[in-house]
């Protein structure tokens, strides 16, 4: 097995972990308006990212990426559990293999 198939095998686990385990929340682009369930993975940065703009409260999510027509983007908001999250970074990098993007990563601030 190549190393190239085995990094896409580990990818479409995490897709699977995000979409099996995930926190189901809303997306909605600022461009178009329209609302979008999707499941997310959510954690808080930790005292170690708290550097630059970053604050208590951020924090980092991970998203599948067929879940998405094009890259988040900054101010596109994300509700989760009620709490209103506006995408405050959107240039964490995705994850890929090769061409493909198997997930979005980034910061949101809000709540």
């Amino acid at each position: 097995m190549s190393l190239l198939t085995k990094m896409q095998s580990a990818m479409e686990k995490v897709v699977w972990f995000i979409n099996e385990t995930g926190t189901t929340c809303t997306y909605t682009p600022k461009a178009t308006g329209t609302h979008q369930e999707i499941k997310a993975y959510i954690r808080e940065l930790g005292n170690e990212e708290l550097i630059g703009d970053y604050r208590q409260g951020d924090l980092r999510i991970e998203v599948d990426a067929s879940q998405f027509l094009t890259a988040p983007k900054k101010y596109d908001v994300i509700t989760i559990d009620g709490k209103r999250y506006a995408v405050k970074d959107p240039t964490g990098s995705p994850r890929r293999v090769g061409d493909i993007i198997y997930t979005y990563k980034f910061i949101v601030r809000g709540g």
